[in-house]
């Protein structure tokens, strides 16, 4: 039986600011341990078994022991190194055959301003003494993965409301986590065991949209935290979003938006 998510407690084992790096001492790596790249600011791409995708702010990349981790820095990049065990509530260590359920390659977190605040709490650990810095942020680490576990039991609301059906549940969490990446709706049916047509009818009487407008809207609102909070390019910005290139983001954005991400970001910098 799947050990529910929540219930997967981080123990942190390693911990490491890097700031500003323009590239990896390593292009690839195998760990005895999952390993966490959390980035502060910048952006790399990063390939974990059969998932590839850009990273940047507010991604979270998780990479599972014993499988091979390649990254290259796209944008100089700042970001924390974290290694980690698995821990039940109750403080025992879990099976590794009972970690299923934890996400492989980026996750997306939305609540930018309080991954602010515990990545600020992060870096502050460095004067007190290891011990104390180690139980410290561990806490911080802890709300982290609260973040990710309560926004997975949600479904997004960029453009849809609740269903309660259960295949449409189970459409939204993984498009959810594949929508920055490179996304088929063929093979997210397959993966249902439904027909691409099933799917796409059973989503609009559901939720009155469609698979693909669904994974656009939540590429743009991703696209607008990037404009609004980083300095990354337009291309930058469409790599971590799963679009090709920035004119192709450029030209949905205007599609879906009204205006150029140009004058979003002029608009709505920080």
């Amino acid at each position: 039986m799947s050990f529910p998510l929540c219930g997967h407690i981080p123990r942190l084992t390693y911990f490491r600011h890097v700031v500003r790096r323009e590239q990896f001492f390593e292009y690839e790596s195998v760990q005895n341990e999952w390993l966490v790249f959390a980035v502060e600011d910048g952006a790399f791409y990063y390939e974990i078994e059969n998932h590839s995708a850009t990273a940047s702010f507010g991604d979270l990349v998780f990479c599972p022991p014993g499988v091979v981790f390649r990254r290259v820095v796209i944008s100089p990049v700042t970001l924390f190194v974290l290694r980690m065990g698995w821990g039940d509530d109750q403080g025992n260590e879990l099976d590794p055959l009972r970690l299923d359920r934890l996400p492989v390659g980026k996750v997306s977190l939305r609540n930018t301003e309080k991954l602010m605040d515990d990545y600020a709490a992060l870096k502050s650990r460095d004067f007190l003494d290891e011990r104390w810095s180690m139980i410290g942020r561990n806490h911080h680490l802890h709300h982290i993965w609260l973040m990710y576990c309560d926004q997975t039991e949600q479904l997004p609301t960029a453009e849809a409301s609740h269903s309660s059906d259960p295949l449409i549940q189970q459409a939204t969490k993984r498009i959810q986590a594949q929508a920055y990446e490179r996304f088929s709706l063929n093979a997210l049916a397959v993966s249902l065991g439904v027909s691409r047509v099933y799917l796409c009818q059973k989503f609009q009487v559901e939720l009155g949209t469609t698979p693909i407008k669904y994974v656009t809207a939540l590429r743009l609102e991703k696209a607008k935290k990037l404009l609004a909070e980083t300095n990354l390019t337009l291309d930058q910005i469409s790599e971590c979003c799963g679009y090709q290139n920035g004119f192709y983001l450029s030209r949905v954005f205007k599609n879906n938006c009204g205006m150029t991400p140009k004058q979003y970001r002029t608009e709505h910098r920080l």
